[in-house]
């Protein structure tokens, strides 16, 4: 790697760890350098490079040898776990430069690219954080942590970051209608006289196409409600609501239609935001992504700025130009699809860089911490409600502890009455966990 981009690694990684105002006023004091070449009479802090970005950037020897060596308990990808004290200056051989850079930008997909589903996605359960056991931690927040006290050693009086507890709560709608066809009926009669589905059923697939009765999944409204009732009551918390609406791909609902027009107004009138739920299609042909993009907005009749992935399918990194050319600059796709946790190792928004082009994307990464399916399915982490509530207890408590962004992804599909699963409780359950007072 020459000078000019190893300078734009580091100084990116400087940023996510102190903030870029921060980074900008005390990026001076800080060395990115090994000190033995010689070292200075004033008071810097010098962290040793451990050769991440030389010759060797982006081939797998490049990546982390398990087990892990830990500094002051926190895992550390790079370097070793030494401090000292030259004159005034302390030298970190703890590479955390790499380790927040490895981190953040997924550096470990690029290197391993046929590690992927049959989506084509790259697995939590084969990820770094996953098998050197701290997905369950943002670690990054641990590094920003200890380079604030190191700065403070060296005599800089560095601020802690000025951020409160968040909470982010957003539905992908993949589907409006649970009866749409006009061979529903029958088959709900069917499944009623195998014993599979109660009587209930047939009256309910009968109506809801004739707007006799509300379809089960549409509920929006229920959806609106409970989010005000937690967020707006007496803790004060931050919060914001969103809705990701499909506009292609094996979409089940047309834009164009009445129905759907309805919710949308909906969601509009009660404060919550709108994005785009870019499709699995758009994911493999990048091009399909401003087509999308104007069909959500003509529906809205504003723009749209905001993006996830049907089903967390950002296949690759650098296919964040392709969104960031359709005007996206907000997204929230960056959770893995099996594991829940901190995929980034980070629990706050930061900017995304390419670390191949090494640039900015121009898009802030709202990382994904939880979705509902994660939890419950088979072959994903397969947690019976108490299991995910209590995992999800602890995401929630190391968000709290660094003060991050809590971003959940509930389907509102979850929320149909005969839904066989637990989503609906545990959010609930949640919802009371996360706006405490």
């Amino acid at each position: 790697m020459n000078i000019s981009d190893r300078r734009k690694c580091v100084e990116y990684a400087l940023d996510v760890l102190l903030g870029r105002d921060s980074a900008k006023k005390y990026k001076s004091k800080i060395r990115y350098q090994n000190a033995d070449a010689g070292i200075s009479d004033d008071s810097f802090l010098y962290i040793a490079p451990s050769g991440f970005f030389d010759d060797g950037y982006g081939m797998p020897a490049s990546l982390p040898v398990l087990p892990l060596m830990e500094i002051e308990g926190v895992p550390l990808l790079y370097g070793s776990p030494r401090v000292e004290r030259k004159g005034k200056n302390l030298v970190v051989y703890a590479d955390i430069i790499a380790s927040t850079f490895f981190l953040v930008t997924r550096y470990e997909e690029i290197v391993r690219r046929g590690v992927r589903d049959k989506y084509g996605r790259f697995p939590g359960k084969e990820s770094l954080p996953y098998r050197a056991g701290f997905i369950e931690r943002p670690i990054v927040e641990d590094y920003a942590r200890l380079l604030r006290k190191w700065l403070r050693e060296i005599g800089i009086d560095i601020k802690e970051p000025q951020r409160k507890f968040s909470v982010v709560l957003t539905h992908d709608v993949d589907s409006i209608q649970k009866y749409w066809r006009i061979s529903q009926p029958l088959r709900e009669i069917a499944k009623t006289l195998l014993g599979n589905k109660p009587f209930f059923n047939i009256i309910e697939s009968v109506m809801a196409p004739l707007g006799l009765k509300r379809d089960p999944y549409d509920n929006f409204a229920e959806l609106i409600k409970l989010a005000k009732n937690a967020g707006d009551g007496p803790s004060r918390i931050k919060y914001e609501l969103i809705f990701f609406f499909m506009a292609g791909g094996d979409s089940k609902y047309d834009l164009r239609k009445k129905n759907v027009r309805n919710i949308i107004s909906t969601v509009q009138r009660s404060g919550a935001k709108i994005g785009l739920h870019t499709s699995y299609e758009a994911g493999l042909k990048p091009e399909l992504i401003c087509k999308e993009k104007k069909l959500l907005e003509e529906a809205c009749g504003f723009q749209i700025y905001l993006n996830r992935y049907h089903f967390l399918a950002w296949l690759e990194v650098k296919d964040g130009w392709a969104l960031s050319n359709a005007g996206i600059d907000w997204d929230s796709t960056l959770g893995y699809f099996d594991v829940a946790g901190f995929r980034l190792g980070v629990c706050h928004p930061i900017e995304l860089f390419d670390p191949i082009r090494m640039e900015l994307f121009g898009i802030e990464e709202h990382p994904l911490i939880v979705m509902d399916e994660t939890l419950s399915r088979s072959s994903y982490m397969n947690f019976n409600e108490d299991e995910a509530f209590e995992y999800c207890k602890r995401l929630i408590e190391q968000t709290r502890k660094n003060n991050g962004e809590f971003v959940m992804l509930w389907h509102n599909v979850g929320f149909a009455w005969d839904h066989q699963g637990y989503h609906s409780r545990i959010y609930k359950r949640l919802l009371d966990e996360l706006f405490v007072s």
